[in-house]
C-alpha cells in the first residue's frame, strides 16, 4: 500500500470519525443492532471494518484532491524532469596540492568523487562540480588598500610552494573562491566584477607589470558543464541557474583570473602580484583578508552511482518499489535521484532487455526487444524524509504489462538523504579510487540538507505555470516572482531560508522590457531589452543584490 503517512492521516481520521458518526446515527434509527455500532469498540470485528473501510476511502480521497497525479507526473517527467528529482546536499571543497609530487599544472576533472567520515556506520559520497586546476603556488597575501589620494585596489600575492618558478609554470588560470560571509564576499565580488579598472600582473622584485582589461575577470559557476545538478539536455539551463542560486548560492562566488600566460615576459621567479584599482571607493570598514579568498576550491554535490535491488518479475503487482542496494546500512541513508537503466534478465540466459522510459523524447522506435517500456512515480516517503520510487512495465499505449524477463536490474544515481547535512566542516576528506593522489582535501563549508520535491497538491498547477513560461509571460515582475518561488524549495523546509528569500522576491520592484535590433557579426539580431528595478534594502547588501541580479540576467540571456 502506497501510502504518504503524514497526509494521509488527516484524511483516514475523518473519514473514521464519519463513519463512526453515521454508525451512531444507524444505530439510533435501528435499536435493534444498536448494541454493535453505537459504543465504539462494542465489536472489534466491526471497529476493524470500520477502519479498513476508513483507510481505503482516504485514500481514494487523497488521490482526487491531489488531482490525478500520475497524469501530471508523467507530463512534467517529459517535460521538466529535474523538478521531480531531490535537491541533494551541496558544500564547498578545497584541494591542498602536495607541491613536490606537481611538476606543472594538473586539472582534477568535474566529477571527481570523494568521501566524508561515516554516518550512522554509512560514509557520503560526493562528486566535484568543476574542473579544478591544481597547482605548486599558495596564496601568500591578500588585502584591500584604500589610499586616501588614489584609488583603491585589491592586491593579491600568489607564491610558488616548490622548486618550479612562476615562468615555468604555464600558468593561465587562476580560480579564486570568495570564501568570506555572504555580505563581504558578494561585496567584493560586486567591486571584482563590475568596478575593476583593469587587471596588473606584477613582478614584487622588478616592479615590472603587465596589464590586462578588466574583461580578464570573469564569474564562474554559469557555464552548463559547471553544473551542480545534472539536468536532462532537454531542459532549460535557465531553471538550473535558479533552483542552484536557492539551493547553493555559494557556487556562483567563484572568479576566474584568466590571461595570465601574458605575464610571461616579466620572466618571474617566485612570486606573482595580482593588483585591481576599483573606479568606485569601498567603504571604509570594508576588508579583505588572506582567508577571504581560497585556492583550488569546487562545489560538491552528494550524488552517486548505484545499484538497486534485484527486482523479482511476478503477476501480483503493476509496481514494484525500488530500493538503492544498502549492503548492510540503513535503507534510510539512500535515497533514488534518478533512475538512469533498466534491464531485464532471464536466467539461463546472457542476452539482456533494456527497457527504456515510457516519457522521453526518443519514444518512437525506442522500445525494448518486447516493446515494452518502464515508467516511474513518485511517492513522499512512508518512513522519515524523502520520496520513494516505484517503477511499473507498459506497453506503447500506456497499459501494464508483465514483461518476459525474471529479473529487472536497475542503475540508479542516488543521494544519502539528509545523512550528509550531518557532516562538519572537514568532514569531508576521505579518499577514493578517482580521487588525485597528489592532493589532500577538506570540506571548508557545512553541507547543505537535501531537499525533497514539492510532490502532492498544486503540481498541476506548477506544471501550468512552466508550460505558460515565455518571454511574453515574464515581462511583469508579478510572473517573474512566480517562476522564482517555484524553485525556492528551501522555503518549504526552512523558515529562515523562506523569509530570506521571500524578501528578495519583494525587493523586485518594476520590470520592463522593450524590444531592440543589434548587429551580430554583421546582420541585424531582435531582442528584448530588460530593466530590473530592484530595492537594496531586501537583500543583505548591495553585493548581494548584484550577485542575485547576475544571476537573473544569466536567466534572460539562456
Amino acid at each position: 500500500m502506497i501510502i504518504p503517512l503524514g497526509m494521509y492521516n488527516t484524511y483516514y481520521q475523518e473519514e473514521l470519525a464519519f463513519l463512526r458518526e453515521l454508525g451512531r446515527e444507524f444505530a439510533a434509527a435501528h435499536p435493534a443492532i444498536a448494541h454493535m455500532l453505537e459504543a465504539r469498540g462494542a465489536d472489534p470485528d466491526v471497529e476493524r471494518l470500520l477502519e479498513g473501510v476508513a483507510f481505503l476511502t482516504g485514500r481514494i480521497r487523497q488521490k482526487l484532491d491531489d488531482e490525478i497525479p500520475e497524469l501530471f507526473q508523467s507530463m512534467m517527467s517529459l517535460l521538466w524532469p529535474h523538478y521531480l528529482r531531490p535537491v541533494p546536499s551541496t558544500g564547498i571543497l578545497q584541494f591542498q596540492p602536495m607541491a613536490d609530487q606537481l611538476s606543472g599544472v594538473i586539472t582534477i576533472p568535474r566529477g571527481t568523487e570523494v568521501e566524508s567520515i561515516p554516518v550512522d556506520g554509512t560514509p557520503c559520497r560526493f562528486r566535484t562540480a568543476y574542473d579544478v586546476d591544481a597547482a605548486p603556488i599558495a596564496l601568500a597575501e591578500a588585502a584591500l588598500d584604500l589610499p586616501m589620494a588614489a584609488d583603491a585596489q585589491l592586491r593579491i600575492v600568489l607564491r610558488t610552494a616548490g622548486k618550479m618558478s612562476f615562468a615555468q609554470m604555464n600558468l593561465r588560470r587562476v580560480r579564486l573562491y570568495l570564501a568570506d560571509e555572504v555580505v563581504r564576499a558578494s561585496t567584493l565580488y560586486l567591486y571584482l566584477m563590475r568596478y575593476a579598472r583593469h587587471v596588473e600582473l606584477r613582478d614584487p622584485r622588478t616592479r615590472r607589470h603587465v596589464r590586462l582589461p578588466a574583461d580578464a575577470i570573469r564569474p564562474g559557476g554559469f557555464a552548463r558543464d559547471e553544473a551542480i545538478l545534472p539536468y536532462p539536455p532537454h531542459s532549460f539551463d535557465g531553471y538550473r541557474l535558479l533552483q542552484e542560486y536557492f539551493t547553493c548560492p555559494a557556487k556562483f562566488y567563484f572568479i576566474d583570473f584568466t590571461g595570465l600566460e601574458r605575464a610571461s615576459p616579466l620572466e618571474l621567479s617566485d612570486r606573482l602580484e595580482i593588483v585591481v584599482p576599483f573606479s568606485r571607493r569601498p567603504p571604509d570598514e570594508f576588508r579583505v583578508e588572506t582567508d577571504s579568498l581560497r585556492l583550488f576550491c569546487t562545489p560538491i554535490v552528494n550524488l552517486f552511482k548505484h545499484a538497486a535491488d534485484g527486482i523479482r518479475v511476478d503477476h501480483t503487482r503493476t509496481q514494484y518499489r525500488v530500493r538503492p542496494g544498502t549492503s548492510g546500512n540503513p535503507p534510510e541513508h539512500y535515497e533514488i535521484y534518478s533512475i538512469d537503466r533498466v534491464i531485464g534478465l532471464v536466467q539461463g540466459e546472457a542476452a539482456r532487455r533494456d527497457y527504456p522510459p515510457l516519457y522521453a523524447f526518443q519514444h518512437v522506435g525506442g522500445a525494448g526487444e518486447d516493446g515494452i517500456y518502464h515508467q516511474t512515480r513518485l511517492y513522499d516517503a512512508v518512513v522519515g524524509e524523502g520520496t520513494d520510487t516505484y517503477v511499473s512495465f507498459v506497453s506503447a499505449d500506456d497499459k501494464f504489462v508483465v514483461p518476459p524477463t525474471e529479473t529487472i536490474s536497475i542503475d540508479l544515481t542516488c543521494t544519502n538523504r539528509n545523512l550528509a547535512s550531518r557532516l562538519k566542516v572537514g568532514d569531508v576528506h576521505v579518499p577514493t579510487s578517482s580521487s588525485p593522489e597528489f592532493a589532500r582535501f577538506r570540506n571548508i563549508t557545512p553541507i547543505t540538507r537535501s531537499l525533497r520535491p514539492p510532490l502532492g497538491r498544486g503540481l498541476h498547477w506548477r506544471l501550468i505555470s512552466h508550460l505558460s513560461l515565455n518571454y511574453l509571460s515574464l515581462m511583469s515582475v508579478e510572473a517573474l516572482r512566480g517562476i522564482l518561488e517555484l524553485y525556492n524549495y528551501q522555503a518549504i523546509y526552512d523558515r529562515q531560508a523562506a523569509r530570506e528569500n521571500i524578501l528578495r522576491l519583494e525587493g523586485l520592484v518594476a520590470l520592463e522590457a522593450k524590444p531592440v535590433e543589434r548587429l551580430l557579426r554583421g546582420a541585424p539580431v531582435r531582442g528584448l531589452s530588460i530593466r530590473l528595478e530592484m530595492n537594496e534594502d531586501n537583500f543583505a547588501g548591495e553585493g548581494d543584490m548584484y550577485v542575485f541580479a547576475t544571476v537573473l540576467n544569466e536567466f534572460f540571456a539562456l
